[in-house]
């Protein structure tokens, strides 16, 4: 599946806006329309719309609606209908004919709508939306509030994660229509360098009947005609003095591919962007084109007042904006795959991004086949949808399993094996909560750590919090002899909230403990980077640990600065490797 895009062979538009909405209260036909209790709008999650507390936890059934129309002089074409996410499972109906299921919540999904749809009359879309997660769903949900001991029990809603489970269409639905006689149905781009020079693979699915493959490169003019087997085509080609795509320096390569017929005329035409680069790891190192990288940044969520987990192009800018001014050089999509949009803007301002799985808080006590399958879905998913990606420096399959349990290995064994199959060409990595004692790292290239001293133990103790980090880091590298990536740490911290001496929930608290628990990762050669939790301060599901949501944040949930950030920024000024000045300088 390709981004959509308006070509010169391809119609787009959207079908954003104002739809109507009911929650399913009863065995009715919907798909056959239904009297909206409210209007709700898309891109966005639902939770927030409303006044009414019985909508922000909903999540049964519920039906969005809207009717459009085609025009006319679309008939000879082959019409697709696309949504970029649906929370949690999606049933799609159009003139009350179902054209099928997703479920995964976070990954695009399409249907050719061509046989369906009307040109002389005006199409009703329904879409069956629930939001019930369970133990086969990832992320898993509705436990019973049973998660691992001590970890988010008794909240509201049931989640075994700290984080609100938004549900909705929170990301944009189109309709794009391409020629029925052959199409281009995906692209996968693989860059190989050698010395100055770099050599660009592409292979990919067609659908229906062509007779020739070009591809040309826009920026050095190379066309070459692909090689096609049956619904399968592939072709290389040069570039000299490649331009690599680094942090900070996102040198972008289009290869424009044409699908003509036996005559050579023009069926479909589409240009994939491309980032010419190589990620590898060393005992200690990451290395982003040959030198050391360190990453610097922070876990983030798609979260935002109103809009919940909507697709906003006005937040992602500013998010993107702070991210420069702090000279963070990369985050983690916690704990889901983030909107293509986002991926897209690291790809042009040269930010490195972890691309994660929905799997957040897998327990095994929980774990069945089904849960396995389900991940295997939408690890398949995010790799497929962001390969082509060049920010995409690495997958990371799960975040906070319970993988100190024999139990873990097969099934993580098997995620890792998949990840590998679909990409040889990044790194991959598990975030563990688990230190030492994980059972699973032995499947991964980098090992990724949550750590709390200072807050969930050893709480208000700075020196003591040191102390214990570097002795749990030691016992790691001990361990796995793999470089460690601080993927979580930080502290809850009320902004305007001081204290002196400094105490806990206070801004002189977050920052006194941050600054000096980076103090002692930066000690420590095989630490390769340090991403705090979280970038802003985020909604989560009731519980008495959290006030008005999770407050780890560097910066408000409206993207304010706390004390801490002013630091951050003096810090992260200085590349920690000599290597990254060339790509870091302002």
């Amino acid at each position: 599946m390709i981004y959509p895009k308006q070509t010169t062979t391809r119609s787009l538009f959207d079908l954003n806006g104002i739809w109507d909405f009911s929650r399913e209260l009863d065995a009715g036909d919907y798909t056959q329309g239904f009297k909206a209790e409210k209007q709700v709008a898309v891109p966005s999650s639902y939770n927030d719309l409303y006044t009414e507390e019985v909508f922000r936890t909903w999540d049964k059934g519920v039906w969005y609606t809207r009717s459009f129309t085609m025009p006319r002089l679309l008939r000879e074409e082959r019409i697709v209908l696309r949504f970029a996410s649906a929370s949690y499972r999606a049933a799609v109906y159009l003139n009350g004919v179902r054209l099928g299921d997703h479920e995964t919540g976070y990954t695009p999904f399409e249907f050719d709508i061509t046989d369906c749809v009307s040109f002389d009359q005006e199409n009703r879309l329904c879409v069956r939306l629930d939001n019930l997660l369970s133990a086969e769903t990832i992320p898993m949900g509705n436990l019973q509030n049973q998660p691992e001991p001590g970890q988010f029990a008794g909240q509201y809603p049931d989640t075994p994660f700290d984080f609100f489970p938004y549900g909705g269409i929170q990301r944009p639905v189109s309709i794009y229509t391409t020629s029925k006689v052959a199409w281009l149905e995906s692209v996968v781009v693989e860059t190989l360098v050698n010395g100055a020079d770099a050599e660009v693979k592409l292979a990919g699915t067609l659908g229906g009947t062509a007779a020739k493959v070009v591809i040309e490169c826009e920026e050095t003019g190379t066309r070459t005609e692909a090689e096609i087997a049956g619904d399968r085509f592939s072709g290389a080609f040069a570039v000299s003095d490649a331009r690599l795509w680094d942090v900070k320096q996102p040198e972008l390569y289009h290869a424009r591919i044409q699908i003509l017929d036996a005559s050579g005329a023009l069926l479909d035409e589409y240009t994939q962007r491309f980032g010419i680069r190589t990620v590898e790891v060393t005992k200690n190192r990451v290395l982003l084109n040959g030198k050391p990288v360190y990453l610097q940044g922070f876990g983030r969520h798609e979260d935002f007042p109103v809009i919940g987990k909507g697709l906003n192009h006005s937040v992602n800018i500013r998010d993107h904006e702070i991210l420069h001014w702090i000279h963070a050089n990369s985050y983690r999509t916690t704990h889901y795959p983030y909107s293509e949009e986002l991926i897209q803007l690291a790809d042009e301002q040269g930010l490195l991004i972890i691309g994660e799985t929905p799997a957040v808080s897998i327990n095994f006590d929980y774990v069945n086949q089904n849960t396995l399958k389900n991940h295997k879905q939408v690890l398949a998913e995010l790799i497929e949808r962001d390969r082509n990606n060049p920010s995409v420096i690495m997958w990371s399959v799960a975040n906070e399993a319970t993988t100190d349990r024999e139990v873990a290995v097969s099934y993580f064994k098997e995620l890792s094996e998949l990840a590998r199959s679909m990409d040889a060409t990044r790194p991959i990595t598990m975030v563990t909560c688990k230190a030492e004692k994980d059972l699973v790292m032995d499947f991964f290239d980098v090992v990724s750590v949550n750590l709390y001293p200072g807050w969930y133990h050893l709480p208000g103790q700075v020196a003591e919090a040191k102390e214990d980090l570097r002795d749990t880091l030691e016992k790691m590298h001990n361990a796995f002899q793999k470089p460690i990536l601080i993927t979580e740490f930080g502290a809850d911290t009320i902004a305007g909230l001081h204290s002196l001496p400094a105490e806990q929930w206070s801004e002189e608290y977050q920052t006194e403990l941050v600054m000096g628990l980076i103090e002692v990762m930066r000690d420590l050669d095989y630490v390769v980077g340090e991403h705090l939790w979280n970038f802003a301060d985020f909604r989560t599901a009731q519980n008495f640990a959290r006030v008005g949501g999770n407050k780890k944040g560097v910066f408000t949930r409206e993207r304010q600065p706390k004390m801490l950030a002013h630091f951050l920024k003096k810090m992260w000024a200085t590349p920690r490797y000599t290597s990254e000045l060339s790509c870091t300088e302002d």
